[in-house]
């Protein structure tokens, strides 16, 4: 049975004090873990993290970006890509996390105005490679990414994504799906869903205005009975609730969040739970 968590980044970016003491709360509201956002890697005190995890009874993953001047498109670039994607291995798998997720080809919003080339294309295979072995040696998996037009050039089609995973050809790098991400770049987001299905590590359950789960235009239904085919729902993986803080600066930048989203964490959180309990009847 798929598992329910939610990305802490509704609150805050940060893995401080103040979020880790939101931790017994999320507990009693019923999710069964939480994704810890690993934006800044060397600043996470992970063995304070991982004990109120363990305290609060929460599993977790781990998200995270590439910083500018990290790119995996860039030869340039790709070696320093590499090591931060290390560092957030490192950092996430000290925490207690098996999978780390994100968009590791490309920092969020870096878009170049033109298509994406072949040089970049192979340089992410390289750089993809080289991060699912530093995911292999840590046992765990890389859940890369498929973002919207607006947030990337590189990989927004999950087409493009299977194409790029079987380059990679790596067991430890696998395909990260938001039906954000999905609503906007897909012509049917159940049979997008079916297509990843060989290649699904992650799922990111997103509203099309990133808004309550539940309450906007995204089949759910769709994409409820498309993970039920093959095989997601059976399985021990994650179904994560995903919303931002207008309060992390460089996520509101990246992602255009220019106003209030949810009416506040808390509701989206218990909404978005209820809304999920019914859809997947658990």
């Amino acid at each position: 049975m798929a598992r329910l968590g939610i990305n802490l980044m509704a609150w805050s970016g940060q893995l401080g004090e103040a979020e880790l003491a939101l931790l017994p709360r999320i507990t009693a509201l019923g999710y069964a873990g939480v994704e810890l956002p690993v934006l800044e890697p060397d600043s996470v005190d992970h063995a304070r993290v991982r004990a109120a995890l363990d305290a609060a009874g929460l599993a977790r993953t781990a998200s995270g970006s590439l910083p500018l001047g990290a790119s995996l498109l860039d030869a340039a670039e790709r070696a320093r890509g590499v090591d931060w994607i290390d560092r957030s291995l490192a950092v996430a798998h000290a925490c207690g996390a098996a999978l780390l997720c994100g968009p590791f080809y490309a920092p969020v919003g870096a878009l170049p105005g033109r298509p994406r080339t072949r040089a970049e294309w192979d340089s992410c295979v390289v750089g993809l490679r080289e991060a699912g072995n530093r995911a292999a040696d840590r046992g765990m998996m890389l859940a890369v990414e498929v973002l919207n037009r607006f947030e990337t050039h590189f990989l927004n089609t999950v087409d493009d994504a299977l194409r790029l995973l079987d380059d990679v050809d790596h067991p430890s790098v696998g395909l990260h799906l938001d039906t954000f991400h999905l609503n906007i770049e897909e012509k049917h987001v159940p049979a997008a869903i079916r297509r990843a299905s060989c290649r699904l590590a992650h799922v990111h359950f997103s509203e099309n205005d990133r808004g309550t789960v539940g309450t906007g235009h995204v089949d759910w239904v769709g994409a409820r009975d498309a993970l039920r085919d093959v095989g997601y729902l059976a399985s021990n993986r994650w179904i994560t609730v995903e919303t931002f803080a207008g309060s992390i600066p460089e996520i509101a930048a990246a992602t255009a969040i220019w106003r209030p989203i949810v009416p506040d964490p808390w509701t989206y959180a218990r909404d978005s739970l209820a809304y999920l309990r019914q859809l997947l009847i658990l």
